[in-house]
Order: structure tokens, then C-alpha cells, then sequence
């Protein structure tokens, strides 16, 4: 499928929205499949949901038209138009009535890959947010809820295996050889959960067992080969059916859970209503291939798609503008699942990291947004990290506004009372509001503002008094004043905590004042308890203190962040090390302490060029690069027997999925990354490579001699590739790794390319080697704008095969306008290059116009 040119008049806005006037309460859906030549009819029970007789609007894009018919009467041509986006029935009937239509579609030429596809063996659909018009025309709209049955037709020998939504009702074979399937979902649904999967698959079983005593049967749909790489994912799927059971009392309420890997997709996974399709690196690990990080994404994703079950499958969106209702809600929730089933500190600053290492940036460029977008041109463009991520951190303040009991009270009301409905954000906040017996003040705010709050925070103690006066100013609060939860903590000078509050704060200017014997040292908004940035002028003293102090994980790890920040921006402006001596004090600190594994592995790693360019907001790249080298290399140099002892303490553990081991790998990483700096270990790492018997072992080693640009480097990757060349999944980590660090990478990605294992048509595999180059700040960013100039090339390439994939590759750009010299002129002019090109898609159209508008 070709994608369409942009145009202006297709822009979205919220306040022109209105229900759908006309509904299709129920669908029955006939595919008769075939790789090229796939006719679909669909014959739709049509109502009206308002007075008055208006024109009958179905969406269909890239569809052959083959007929139409009313009642069973062919629909006379002057009575219906083909139109930009669809068709029109002119004149419908003004009473209810039933609509046969019927198309044809070519899933093997679809690379944009939404609506019917074909992946590996396998055809497969993408519908969210606007793909089901792309199989059928259709009211393909949320809120037009349907019940569908379906019928499946096709060889069996191209497709033994046929899946929908729902429970099979039959499965026959057609005189003509061919075998049908017959599929029922008794639950409406609107058109984006829809899903449909035909081909010659492995199926692996388990089950599950409700608390009320229900068996409900699971089944993972794979790919030959692959069916042995599921235990985890089915492992993951009962404990998440388990906690939503026993958090929010929500069984689960068919009795068949599927879901289907599929190699070429693009998004992680998709909540269709019981048959789940999975980006299949987000289901296929063991621990010879899968690093401890895929594990738990695979853990945290399997159990977000089940939990959508409720939220925003049972509930669902009355509009597009409201995707954060369902999202927001549900990264929290499966947030809160992984932090139940982890290290909760470890998980709440992974957490913050990727919210302050992605999504603020978003939040202050020219993509900003906020959670409830006002217009849109394109959808598929606003599942961003400021609707999923920071949406969720809005999910996570209204909890600590009213507590995680009333949460979950808010949470069971809301879902009773809107069950079946397609609703937006004001029935969920409603329903909060409802358990907490009052108001929740400006909280509507949090879904119309864009950026990020930034609170300045001044302290003033009267010794007279022996009162600690704290003055809170919102520095943007103008037209959408915002409520905080701030979760503070007092300490006094020996580290003894003296009061833990949670103090609401309101509007613009708010003022706290709290008596003690001597001035404390206070931390505030622990464990990032608003999604904001607090501008504080404290010493360095307080941030040692802190850092070694501070009973709250989370605050602890980000006051030693904030320690190490402050010290890269003083060396940079100095240009000279500045406070190294403090940052030395802690790290001995906390080779004293016998912390937790995982969490002293995540306190001692420094922080990346990103996160600290983001913090201290400067983006010389260069200069970071630089001092953060020169620190790094001191800390491995000064604590060169400390991480050799730390690394053999560690060398020895299990490959298995259990907090100590992973915890032992991750500290003897973290050890072998520091030596590495210090020098002279090179072949140590490569050693670790070879034996590894975890990829987390393996895959590290090799990440660092690349970021070392090791002469060992060339070596780690021949043995790699060669271990690891039939393993699609794994193989994205190979290429990702060899563009992701240093400058002049862009050799490397022109090599990488045109090796035999990419495939420009795959997501995984453009998303590891050009989103990898593109986030590698040193390349991307080169002096000479040649990295920009390198990713408009293959942004122009995508535009025709996936116009999703590339304009997700263009939002990269926004950091382009941030560089000194020529870097910026460069990349405007490469935007505008893609600007002009004929048959734009509306997606990258609307990124690219973005970034262009007047700074």
C-alpha cells in the first residue's frame, strides 16, 4: 500500500469532536484468504444514534471496492460516492438497516504494516489506532463498539492454523478443500481490538486457574522453531492474571487467553480482546539469548496487554484525543505489577530514568504535547512518551493524592459503572473523586498542560522560631495551575529521620513551615512523587548527606545523580575535575554497605551522555564526553582493587531468573565496566563473552568493548554474529551495538546495512541499527551534519515502506536544534528535504511540519 499525501483539512481537533451518528452493533466478518488476493465481506446491522438523517460515512483506505449492498439490494451508484477516505451512502434508510459490502486486499504488499499483513508464515492484522480500514470499510471509530463473528476461509496447507477474537464456535472443511473457521467474541468491541491470525504456527498450552475456581486455557502461537523460548512469557501471563485478581478482584473473563508472536511489527504488543499479538522479542527468551532486562520487559509488556483486558478493552476510549485514559492507566499498572514482582526501588528508578531521559526532553522541544493532544493529523503519531509515560506518572499522582486503598476503590467503581462504554478521562478522574469524598483541585490540569513543571523551592529557617519556612513557586503556572504530592522527609545532622510527610500542593505559590530543635536536612518529592523537575539550591554537602542518608532508595540513588551531575557541569565550566573528592567519599561509602545487589549495581553505574546532558541541560555532547571519560577512568583507577574484588565475589552465578543472580551479574558488569575504563582488562571482557553462560554476561562484555572502541571490538563481534546469526531477536542487540557509542559511526551503519541479516522492511531490525545511530549522540550529532544527513536518506526510504516507523525516526531530529555551530541549519535543511517530497505520508508529514515551525 502506497501512503497518502498529506493534507491540511485532515486535521483532527478536539473540540470538533462528536459521537459517530450512525453505530454497527454487530458485524459478521467473511475473509477469504489468500497472500496476494485476500476478499473480505463484512455485512453490518446499521443504527442510528441521534435524530435527524445524515450520510452514512465508512472508512476504507487502500481497499479494492467490489460492492455494496443495502437490505440485500445492490445500492444504486448515484446513491453512494467514493470520497477522500471512504465511501458515502447518501440517502441511507431511515431505519435501521443491514449493509453488505465487499473488497479486496493484498496482505503481502502491505509494508506499512497496519490493517492485514503477511509476517514470516503467517498473516496477521495491526488495527490500532486506524487500521481495521484498511481490511474492510467500516465505521472504524472507538466509539462504535461491535460484536462480531467471524469467518476464516483459506488452504490449509498456507494456513492450518486460523485465530480471532473470542471462542471458535466451529472448524469445518469446504468441499473445495479449503478449511473454514468460525469465530465469536461475545463481548463488543470497537474495531482497533479486532485481530485475525492465519498461518503455519506452533502452539504451546498451559493454564490457569481463577480464584473463583474457572480454568481458563493459554496458548502461545509461534513461529517453528520457537516454541521452546515461551516458559517465561507464560510464567509472567499467571502471575499478572493472579495480581490483577488479588489488587483490583479482576478475573478474567473469557475461558481461551492467546497470543501470537510475530517477527515484523511495530509497536511492542497489542491488546487485542483474547488473542494478544506480540512483537516477538517481547515473548521469546531464554537465558542463553534473553539479558535480565529482556526478561523483565517481557514480564512488565505481557502483563500490560492482559491488564488492558479491563482497561481499555471492558472500558474503552470514546476518542483518540483520551488514548493516555487507557494507557497512562495501564503502564501504572503494570508498573506497580513489575515493582511487586522486583525490587521496587530498582524498578521506581528505571522508571524515572527513562521519563527523565526521554519524555522530559519531548516535553520542553517541538513535540511537546500534552497528555490529552489537542489536534492530530496522523494518530499512529501521539503513542508517545509523553501519553504513555508521563500520563502514567499523572495515574501515579492521583494515587498518592488519595492513597493506593482509595486507588484501588476508584479504580473497581470506575470499571463497574463504564463497563461495555467507550469514555474519556473525566469518568475516570470522576470516579476517583467519587471513593475520595471530595474534589481533587486542578487535577484536569495535568491532562491540558504540556511541559514539565519546574517548582522553585526556597528554604528559610528562623532560629528564633526554630521554624523551618519552605515557599513552593510553579514557575509556569498561568493558565493551568497544577496539584502536587510532594512526599517529604526531615533529617537531622546524623541521619535520623524526625517526620515523613505527604503535603498536598496547590496553584502557583504554596508555602509549608514545620517546627524542629535545629534547622534538618529535608528531601523532597521522594520516589519522583509529582512528574516534575524542582529547582533547589543546595549544597554539595546536602547531596553527600542524602546520598548516603536518605532511607527512601529511589531519593537516594538521585541525590548521588544529582551530586554526579553538578560535578561533570562545574569540571566543564572550570575545565578542570571539580568535587571529585565528594563523589570518591560516597563510592567508598558504599563499598562498606552490604545494600542489595541489584540497587548498588544501579547507585555505582554512571549515568549516560543523555541523562546527564538532560540534567544539566547543556549539549555539548563533546565536552561531556570528554569529563565524564576522565571521571569515569579516575573511579575505575582509584577503585581498581575494589572492582576487582567486586567482580570476583560475582563471577560465580547461576543462570537463572532469581533476584541474586541477577543481582551477581549486574554487579560484576558494573565491576568489568569500570576496570575496563581503567585499562588493561580488555581481554578479560572478551573472555566473559566466550564462557558467558547468561546473555546478560555476554552481550555486556561486548557492549563495552564496543563503547571502548576496543581492538578487541572486531574480534567480540565476528565471535558474536557468528554464535548468534540464526537468532533474528538476538541479532538486533549485534547491530544495535555496533553504532550506539563514539563518533564517526556512520562507516559502520553504511557496512551494517548491507549486511545479509538487515532488512529495511523489519521494524526490529531499523529500529536497532538507525534508531540506535540516531540516539548515539556523538554520530548523530556530528560537527559536520553529516549524521543528520545520513538518517534523512533512510527516512526517505522508510516514507514509502512504513511511514510509522519513519516518522518516528524523524522525532529524533528535535535535538538537532539544541547544538551549537552549524548543526542546526543542517538539520533544518534535511527536514525540509523530506518536507518536499512527493506522496508525503500524513504521519512523517506531521513530524516533520512540527519540527519546522518557527522556534
Amino acid at each position: 500500500m502506497s501512503p497518502s499525501s498529506i493534507s491540511p483539512e485532515k486535521t483532527n481537533r478536539i473540540e470538533d469532536f462528536r459521537l459517530s451518528p450512525w453505530i454497527t452493533p454487530e458485524v459478521y466478518l467473511r475473509f477469504d484468504l489468500d497472500l496476494q488476493q485476500t476478499i473480505v465481506k463484512a455485512e453490518y446491522k446499521v443504527q442510528k444514534r441521534e435524530n435527524g438523517l445524515e450520510p452514512v460515512f465508512l472508512n476504507g483506505e487502500g481497499l479494492e471496492f467490489l460492492s455494496i449492498r443495502i437490505n440485500g439490494n445492490i445500492v444504486d451508484p448515484n446513491e453512494f460516492e467514493h470520497v477522500e477516505g471512504g465511501i458515502k451512502i447518501l440517502t441511507p434508510p431511515s431505519e435501521d438497516f443491514t449493509l453488505y459490502i465487499e473488497n479486496r486486499i493484498n496482505p503481502s504488499n502491505n509494508t506499512n504494516l497496519e490493517g492485514l499483513y503477511k509476517s514470516g508464515s503467517m498473516l496477521c492484522t495491526q488495527n490500532e489506532p486506524e487500521g481495521f480500514r484498511k481490511i474492510i470499510y467500516s465505521i472504524d471509530r472507538p466509539d462504535n463498539p461491535m460484536k462480531f463473528r467471524v469467518s476464516i476461509v483459506g488452504d490449509p496447507e498456507i494456513f492450518p492454523v486460523m485465530l480471532c477474537n473470542g471462542n471458535l464456535l466451529a472448524e469445518s472443511k469446504l468441499p473445495d478443500g479449503r478449511k473454514e473457521c468460525v469465530w465469536e467474541d461475545p463481548y463488543p468491541k470497537p474495531s482497533y481490538l479486532f485481530a485475525l491470525v492465519a498461518g503455519d504456527l506452533e502452539c504451546t498450552s498451559d493454564e490457569y486457574t481463577t480464584q473463583s475456581g474457572r480454568k481458563i486455557d493459554l496458548k502461545i502461537y509461534v513461529e517453528k522453531g520457537n516454541q521452546n523460548k515461551v516458559g517465561f512469557a507464560f510464567e509472567s501471563l499467571k502471575k499478572a492474571m493472579l495480581w490483577d485478581e488479588k489488587t483490583f478482584g479482576l478475573e478474567y473473563d473469557l475461558d481461551l487467553y492467546m497470543i501470537v508472536a510475530v517477527e515484523d511489527f511495530n509497536m511492542g504488543a497489542m491488546e487485542n480482546k483474547g488473542l494478544n499479538l506480540f512483537n516477538s522479542k517481547l515473548v521469546l527468551a531464554d537465558r542463553k539469548s534473553a539479558t535480565d532486562e529482556s526478561f523483565e520487559s517481557i514480564m512488565a509488556v505481557i502483563a500490560h496487554e492482559y491488564f488492558h483486558n479491563w482497561t481499555g478493552n471492558r472500558v474503552t476510549l470514546q476518542n483518540w484525543f483520551n488514548l493516555t485514559l487507557k494507557e497512562g492507566l495501564t503502564v501504572f499498572r503494570d508498573q506497580w505489577f513489575t515493582e511487586d514482582h522486583t525490587d521496587p526501588s530498582v524498578k521506581r528508578i528505571k522508571d524515572i530514568l527513562f521519563l527523565w531521559e526521554h519524555q522530559f526532553p519531548e516535553d520542553q522541544g517541538p513535540m511537546a504535547h500534552p497528555i490529552l493532544p489537542k489536534t492530530y493529523v496522523e494518530m499512529n503519531n501521539f503513542y508517545t512518551v509523553t501519553v504513555y509515560e508521563k500520563g502514567a506518572e499523572v495515574i501515579r499522582l492521583i494515587s498518592n493524592l488519595i492513597g493506593r486503598e482509595k486507588f484501588k476503590d476508584g479504580l473497581k467503581l470506575y470499571l463497574k459503572k463504564y463497563d461495555g462504554m467507550g469514555v474519556t478521562f473525566e469518568e475516570f478522574i470522576s470516579s476517583m473523586e467519587e471513593v475520595y469524598g471530595h474534589k481533587i483541585p486542578y487535577i484536569r490540569n495535568w491532562y491540558h498542560r504540556k511541559g514539565t513543571p519546574i517548582l522553585k523551592i526556597n528554604e528559610h529557617w528562623d532560629q528564633n522560631s526554630q521554624t523551618l519556612n519552605i515557599h513552593f513557586k510553579d514557575t509556569n503556572a498561568a493558565e493551568y495551575p497544577l496539584v502536587y504530592a510532594n512526599k517529604m522527609a526531615f533529617f537531622d545532622r546524623e541521619g535520623k529521620v524526625l517526620d515523613e510527610v505527604n503535603v498536598q500542593i496547590l496553584g502557583e505559590s504554596f508555602s509549608y513551615q514545620k517546627s524542629f530543635s535545629e534547622k534538618p536536612i529535608v528531601s523532597y518529592f521522594r520516589g519522583l512523587s509529582s512528574p516534575i523537575k524542582f529547582d533547589l539550591d543546595d549544597s554539595v554537602s546536602n547531596q553527600i548527606f542524602l546520598a548516603k542518608h536518605e532511607t527512601d532508595g529511589v531519593s537516594r540513588f538521585f541525590a548521588f545523580q544529582k551530586m554526579l551531575h553538578s560535578t561533570i557541569y562545574e569540571s566543564i565550566q572550570k575545565d578542570s575535575i571539580s568535587n571529585i573528592d565528594s563523589v570518591l567519599e560516597v563510592f567508598h561509602f558504599v563499598f562498606s554497605k552490604d545494600w542489595d545487589k541489584t540497587y548498588t549495581s544501579y547507585f555505582l553505574s554512571f549515568p549516560s551522555l543523555s541523562q546527564i546532558s538532560e540534567s544539566i541541560q547543556l549539549f555539548d555532547f563533546e565536552k561531556i564526553h570528554r569529563v565524564r571519560t576522565l571521571l569515569v577512568t579516575l573511579i575505575g583507577n582509584t577503585f581498581e582493587k575494589e572492582f576487582q574484588n567486586l567482580y570476583e565475589e560475582n563471577r560465580k552465578n547461576l543462570p537463572e531468573q532469581n533476584r541474586e543472580d541477577i543481582g551477581k551479574r549486574r554487579l560484576k558488569n558494573l565491576a568489568l565496566y569500570y576496570l575496563l575504563y581503567k585499562g588493561g582488562y580488555e581481554k578479560l571482557a572478551l573472555v566473559q563473552q566466550k564462557e558467558a553462560k547468561h546473555m546478560s554476561e555476554e552481550l555486556s562484555a561486548f557492549r563495552m568493548l564496543c563503547e571502548m572502541n576496543s581492538e578487541e571490538k572486531d574480534a567480540a563481534a565476528d565471535i558474536f554474529y557468528e554464535k548468534w546469526k540464526n537468532d533474528s531477536i538476538v541479532l538486533d542487540s549485534w547491530f544495535a551495538a555496533q553504532v550506539s557509542f563514539g563518533k564517526n559511526q556512520m562507516e559502520n551503519l553504511i557496512r551494517l546495512e548491507k549486511h545479509q541479516k538487515f532488512q529495511i522492511k523489519n521494524p526490529n531490525k531499523v529500529r536497532a541499527l538507525y534508531f540506535s545511530f540516531a540516539r548515539n549522540p556523538l554520530s548523530f550529532h556530528a560537527e559536520d551534519g553529516s549524521g543528520y544527513q545520513l538518517i534523512r536518506d533512510r527516512i526517505l526510504q522508510l516514507n514509502a515502506i512504513n511511514p510509522q516507523i519513519a516518522s518516528g525516526l524523524a522525532k529524533l531530529y528535535q535535538s538537532a536544534f539544541l547544538q551549537s555551530g552549524n548543526r542546526p541549519s543542517v538539520a533544518n535543511e534535511c527536514l525540509l528535504n523530506i518536507k518536499n517530497l512527493p506522496h508525503l505520508s500524513r504521519e512523517l508529514g506531521e513530524v516533520v511540519g512540527t519540527l519546522l515551525k518557527p522556534k
